[in-house]
This record gives structure tokens, sequence and C-alpha cells, in this order.
């Protein structure tokens, strides 16, 4: 017992050490109190077969949709509370080709997924119960590269929908899934746009190439 105590003793004086080392320690003692750690544990367990490319969780969180290399997505049902998964129902892109990003917003009557694909073809999905039903499929010279697309706020704002997404000659494009073209195209990039996001309160765009570089892009209402 008493070896035990020397032990312990001895690791929290090399702690302290290593900590003095790097950090005054007043000011460390001031932020330990505010540290508070949260602990996983690993629960249900589901094997899909190929390569998981995205994950994405429905607008409830209880239907979990998980893409692959090989052009499907999956649904699974997901019990928070028992860590609990079922594989529910698989579904199929046409075309085939990688799917590179799954994005997900609520939408009337049912909430609606966008997909991309190295196929140069992107997808918007509605959502019905554990299974996707196409909507609207638009082509987007992607050059085959795992580019990725976001629905752009006017999809809230107008009967149809639109979406953003990066293209492989450097620009950023706003597309109209309902007309299958482009309506607007930032530019700004010198090399392929392979990922964007949009803020929460969906008034400023982030767009990041292939070379390193990201740039902001605000919203601003315009009036004629």
């Amino acid at each position: 017992m008493e070896r035990d105590k020397n032990t312990q003793r001895r690791i929290k004086k090399e702690i302290d050490r290593q900590r003095d080392r790097y950090i005054d320690r007043n000011v460390v003692d001031r932020m330990l109190p505010t540290i508070r750690c949260t602990c996983w544990y690993a629960g249900a367990r589901e094997r899909i077969g190929s390569a998981i490319t995205c994950l994405v969780f429905g607008p409830d969180s209880s239907l979990l949709w998980v893409s692959n290399t090989k052009g499907k997505i999956l649904s699974l049902s997901v019990n928070p509370l028992s860590c609990q998964m079922k594989k529910l129902r698989a579904n199929s892109i046409p075309g085939g080709g990688s799917i590179v990003s799954l994005s997900v917003r609520s939408g009337r009557p049912n909430p609606l997924m966008l997909v991309s694909s190295t196929s140069d073809l992107i997808f918007m999905f509605s959502i019905e119960k554990d299974s996707l039903l196409l909507v609207r499929k638009c082509p987007v010279k992607l050059g085959g590269l795992p580019l990725k697309s976001v629905f752009c706020p006017l999809v809230t704002a107008n009967k149809g929908a639109f979406i953003v997404t990066g293209s492989n000659d450097g620009s950023v494009l706003v597309y109209d899934m309902e007309k299958g073209k482009a309506v607007n195209k930032l530019q700004g990039h010198s090399c392929p746009v392979y990922s964007v996001c949009m803020s929460h309160d969906e008034n400023t765009l982030i767009s990041a190439d292939s070379s390193g570089t990201i740039i902001v892009w605000q919203k601003r209402d315009t009036h004629t």
C-alpha cells in the first residue's frame, strides 16, 4: 500500500514538473476547475461491406445515412439510449460512382437529401422514411474529382431547390436544381474547389481548393 502511494506521489510530481515547463502554474490552476470530460464508449457495430465515404443523420437523429464507394446509400436506425443500430434499406444512385458528399435538410412534405458523386451528377432525393425517392438530378462538370456540394439558403425561400458546389475549373457554382443549370458563378480559386460549407445562419459560404486555399464568401442582398 505504501509503495503504491509513493508511486502516485512520484507520478504527480512528474506531471507537475512537465506542466510547469510549458504553462504558468497559476494559469493552469485557474483553468483546471473549468475542465469537464465526456466519456465515450463503443456500442453496436455494423459492417457495411465496401469503403464508407460519408455519414449524415436525418433531421430527427434516429436515422443514419451511410454512403460508400459503390454508389449506394444505406439507412440505419439508431437508438441513442441503447446504442443499437439496425440496417434498414440500401438505395442506389443512378449511374453509380463513388459518393463524395451527403447533405440533409428539413423540407415539406419530406426532408431532402443532396448527393454528390464522381459520376459528374448531383442528385436530390426526398427522404421517405428509410428509403430515398429521386426528385431531381443535375449534370455538373466535376471531372471525376471528389467535389462536395451543399444546400443553398435559397432553397428555403423559393419553390425550387438551389445548391452550391465546387468545380474542377476553380469556380464555386450555384445551381438551380429545378432548371438543371448554374445561375451564379463565384470566381477566386485557381484550382479545383474540393469542398464548400455554409454557416448555420446561411449568410457565409466557405470554399476550399486543392492547393489549400480557403475563401470566405459573404452574402449580400442586392436591390435593383
